[in-house]
């Protein structure tokens, strides 16, 4: 009787090594599978992320160029109206602002 209490004994403390065994097994690919999860969806996001970004800096380059424009081209339509002066007129401005220079200092 005492034999058949210990084999029973010796048999609970094997099934409970085996539970504690199997216990840590899945405990060990729960793990597992959750960083291989969260690698994943830390790739998705990020992949998200540089996705979004480039298509608010893509977004911010053509609102830059459509607000640049009018700028430029009122810049390309002065300088189209400054290549088009005459040299006389030239001459005669420059003329006018030495007066005003010389007048604003005195004859020294």
């Amino acid at each position: 009787m005492a034999k058949e209490a210990l084999d029973k004994v010796r048999e609970a403390e094997q099934k409970a090594r085996d539970l504690t065994a199997e216990a840590s097994q899945k405990a060990r690919d729960i793990r597992r599978d959750a960083e291989m999860l969260a690698e994943t969806k830390f790739k998705e996001i990020m992949a998200r992320g540089q996705k979004e970004s480039q298509a608010l800096k893509e977004k911010a380059i053509q609102e830059g160029e459509t607000l640049a424009q009018p700028i430029l081209q009122e810049g390309k339509s002065q300088a189209a109206k400054l290549e088009s002066l005459d040299v006389n007129d030239l001459g005669d401005a420059v003329n006018i602002i030495v007066e005003r220079i010389v007048k604003a200092n005195g004859n020294r």
